[in-house]
């Protein structure tokens, strides 16, 4: 057999890779990669895990079939999630992973359709990404941009403005404490427009002389749990090699991972995307940082909808809607 030949069959094949960014919950993590490895055996399941996180038991991970887990530095709310992500497509490339799609998940997302049928809808579907976005700014962008999803809002105005039109220095990892004391000093963000605090983030802005985004390269956002085809996975890895300066960029704004994948892909003008992440998520009484988590009451919403995925759940709040969740995904498939 020819080398290439050899080394093309030495490739692994998946035709979705299920990428995971942890830090906590190991045995929702573990039921997690158990119910995708159990609904697609030749599936290649990424996990990274934040090195300063919850151990992992990764043996018993490694065993259920082609699961590998790396760890990575982790954070709130910076460029950490974004590189964790890009260092997961290096990893792929490196490995010799050959696939066409990569889900983009947490330890708390679970799948509302059986594996099999995901994968399925996949394979079919005729688009670069499933991935919510729209104009963080609307009256920034030219007549004729694309406006995403229809009805679909990142954040608050105010809050657009303090994460998008500033470059900010962080002061260490958020913390309830930091949270507290730095309380007091966002009273300066209602008397100047130079500066800001957000004592969320731990995090003290100015306000960006020349900013990135304007008519010609708008500000999109949406939410960094998205399915994304291998171009346009490798086309972000790409792009943070060589737009070393826009990157900066990035990296000094707060909550960057909800930008970041949406002006750059949706900006390139290369792709065509499904603007629904096929995730069921529910803000209703929640604030811009955190939906509500799920529970029994939501099955029956969760089942109806388009979604592929729920987000989020938590294993320690009890097991009785992962159980509802398993039954049904398990009874679809075998076509019970």
């Amino acid at each position: 057999m020819p080398a290439e030949a050899e080394a093309e069959a030495a490739r692994t094949r998946s035709r979705v890779v299920y990428f995971m960014e942890t830090h906590t919950r190991a045995a929702q993590v573990e039921r997690l990669a158990r119910v995708i490895t159990e609904g697609s055996p030749g599936a290649v399941v990424l996990i990274s895990h934040d090195r300063a996180g919850e151990p992992l038991n990764v043996r018993l991970l490694e065993s259920l079939g082609n699961v590998h887990v790396v760890f990575e530095k982790g954070g709130y709310g910076d460029f950490s999630h974004v590189d964790r992500y890009l260092a997961a497509v290096d990893w792929l490339d490196a490995h010799g992973v050959d696939y066409d799609w990569l889900e983009n998940l947490t330890g708390q997302d679970y799948p509302v359709r059986p594996i099999s049928e995901i994968e399925d809808a996949l394979a079919a579907a005729d688009t670069d990404g499933f991935m919510s976005y729209s104009p963080v700014f609307p009256e920034r962008v030219l007549p004729g941009a694309d406006l995403g999803t229809p009805g679909y809002t990142l954040v608050r105005r105010i809050d657009a403005l303090m994460r998008y039109d500033y470059g900010f220095w962080r002061y260490g990892k958020p913390s309830g404490t930091k949270q507290f004391f730095g309380r007091p000093f966002m009273v300066l963000n209602l008397v100047q427009p130079w500066v800001r605090v957000s004592s969320s983030y731990a995090a003290i802005g100015i306000k960006w002389h020349r900013p990135l985004f304007g008519p010609r390269f708008p500000c999109y956002g949406g939410s960094f749990f998205c399915t994304l085809s291998a171009e346009c996975a490798r086309y972000l890895r790409d792009y943070a090699r060589s737009h070393r300066k826009e990157v900066r960029f990035f990296r000094a704004l707060l909550a960057p991972e909800e930008v970041f994948f949406q002006s750059v892909l949706v900006n390139s003008g290369k792709f065509r995307f499904t603007t629904d992440a096929k995730r069921y998520i529910d803000w209703t009484g929640c604030t811009y940082t955190s939906p509500r988590t799920l529970g029994p009451e939501d099955l029956d919403k969760m089942l109806a909808s388009d979604a592929h995925w729920a987000r989020k759940l938590d294993l320690s709040q009890g097991t009785e809607l992962f159980d509802e969740l398993d039954e049904r995904v398990r009874c679809v498939r075998s076509g019970a």
